[in-house]
């Protein structure tokens, strides 16, 4: 269930690591730093949603990224929060890592 979720954050992780030189470093950074914090499924969600929905709509950003609908259908709480925010957190990481920058 949680690799979906992995899949998900590493394929946008890349397309935000992909966005520009030097600029797609520092959105995904801000993005990991801002939803990294957040300790309750709401917040967490709404950080990311946030996050994500101004990477795409922001004309001077404009990218294709999206929220994974399944992250709604679900109630998130205690240990199934936990093991969703550290796959979340685990794709964008990996995406940043293996930018090679």
């Amino acid at each position: 269930m949680y690799e979906q979720f992995f899949n998900w954050a590493y394929s946008v992780g890349k397309k935000i690591e992909d966005y520009q030189t030097g600029r797609g470093d520092d959105l995904l950074k801000r993005l990991i730093f801002s939803i990294r914090a957040e300790e309750t499924p709401g917040r967490f969600l709404e950080k990311l949603s946030a996050t994500l929905t101004e990477y795409k709509t922001n004309k001077n950003i404009g990218l294709d990224v999206s929220m994974h609908p399944e992250l709604y259908r679900a109630e998130w709480f205690a240990d199934n929060f936990h093991y969703l925010k550290a796959s979340i957190l685990s794709g964008f990481l990996n995406a940043f890592a293996s930018g090679g920058k």
